[in-house]
């Protein structure tokens, strides 16, 4: 079957010969490139393939057998515009959306993923709790990447009403993607920017291992993508360490592991774990912030020739990219690396990694600009 390897190379350069005929747990093949795989040789033969059939082949040449033969024609989407799954909302900043005089970044964390969820729930018309995998079992909607662009926290005051519009696209039968957006009534030019990734996985007796699973009821009215996304192509990319550097329209980051100063966090489980026992997504940022934070003189003592002294408690977030790879249990500390720190005063550029203490994993990559407010 070596004669499509074409195919799979042109979304995934590095899948060899000798990977169509090796089992695909001891080739370097990760659960999203194989999504990646499935989808593009769906479209190539236009044959979608049901999940008992997908999981059955050890070998990429297994299924291509299966592929060439019963190629059909190529198959087409029947998205419309004018179908495009959409969901508006209008929130007041009261203060349960305060912190620090300004806009908190917690609770908008917290907001955009639940408008994801939202948007997950009115496409497949069910409730949250009701996502359930051939089995029985349930799934979540694991986030797998969050990336967000506001205006300096300060511009967003209370009794602002904010207007949030946002949309979701998939790729694959269990990738999806949302973009959120938020404009301040009272100043259009304070807005919110943001893009969320998820996949649905069932979880295990331990948070270490959750697995990725499909819903049983697959129709939705969501777009299927028909390239594999940028967004999802940096995140697999990061997660095999292929990715030199993350850019972005606001600066390059570099992807480094270098570890400039390293701090530990003990999990609060009555506030960093959600509702059903995993790390809360919103909560990784914060360890990370709240480590570092309180590090004395940490920001003096690393840019100490750039600048004479950082007051840290007047920086707002204004950019975040946060890459989830893995959960944590609640009885684990989670280790706080920071790779790499640049600043020009106005902005600080932070790059960060979170670890499992335990089996030194490393749970996610952060991203952060944090912005000094004008007029303070």
């Amino acid at each position: 079957m070596k004669q499509y390897l074409h195919i799979i190379q042109k979304e995934l350069p590095t899948v060899s010969e000798e990977d169509l005929i090796t089992p695909i747990r001891q080739t370097h093949i990760d659960s999203l490139d194989i999504v990646v795989i499935r989808v593009t040789l769906e479209k190539y033969f236009g044959v979608e393939v049901s999940d008992a059939v997908w999981y059955q082949y050890q070998t990429l040449s297994e299924a291509l057998e299966y592929f060439h033969n019963n190629k059909n024609e190529p198959i087409k989407s029947d998205f419309n515009e004018e179908n495009e799954l959409k969901l508006t909302d209008s929130i007041e900043i009261r203060m349960p959306q305060m912190a620090n005089s300004s806009l908190s970044e917690n609770w908008l964390l917290k907001y955009l993923g639940d408008y994801h969820w939202q948007l997950l729930s009115k496409a497949f018309n069910l409730k949250s709790s009701d996502f359930k995998d051939e089995n029985g079992n349930r799934l979540y909607a694991t986030f797998v990447r969050i990336s967000y662009t506001n205006s300096n926290m300060e511009y967003f005051w209370e009794n602002d009403v904010l207007d949030f519009e946002g949309s979701i696209d998939s790729y694959g039968k269990d990738t999806f993607i949302s973009s959120i957006d938020g404009i301040n009534q009272r100043d259009s030019f304070s807005r919110i920017s943001s893009k969320l990734m998820t996949v649905f996985s069932v979880r295990e007796a331990s948070n270490n291992t959750i697995h990725k699973g499909i819903p049983k009821i697959l129709s939705h009215k969501i777009n299927e993508l028909q390239k594999v996304p940028l967004f999802l192509n940096e995140y697999r990319l990061l997660n095999k360490n292929l990715l030199a550097s993350l850019e972005t329209q606001h600066h390059t980051f570099n992807t480094t592991d270098k570890i400039i100063i390293k701090a530990e966090y003990q999990i609060n489980p009555y506030y960093d774990i959600n509702g059903v026992g995993l790390l809360y997504f919103a909560a990784y940022p914060i360890i990370a912030d709240s480590c570092l934070f309180n590090i004395p003189n940490l920001f003096d003592s690393v840019i100490h020739d750039q600048v004479k002294y950082i007051d840290i408690t007047l920086y707002k977030t204004v950019f975040r990219d946060i890459f989830y790879f893995a959960n944590c249990n609640s009885t684990d500390k989670i280790i706080v690396e920071l790779n790499s720190i640049e600043t020009n005063y106005e902005k600080i550029y932070l790059s960060v990694t979170l670890r499992r203490n335990s089996d030194n994993k490393i749970i996610a990559k952060i991203f952060t600009i944090l912005e000094h407010p004008p007029y303070t």
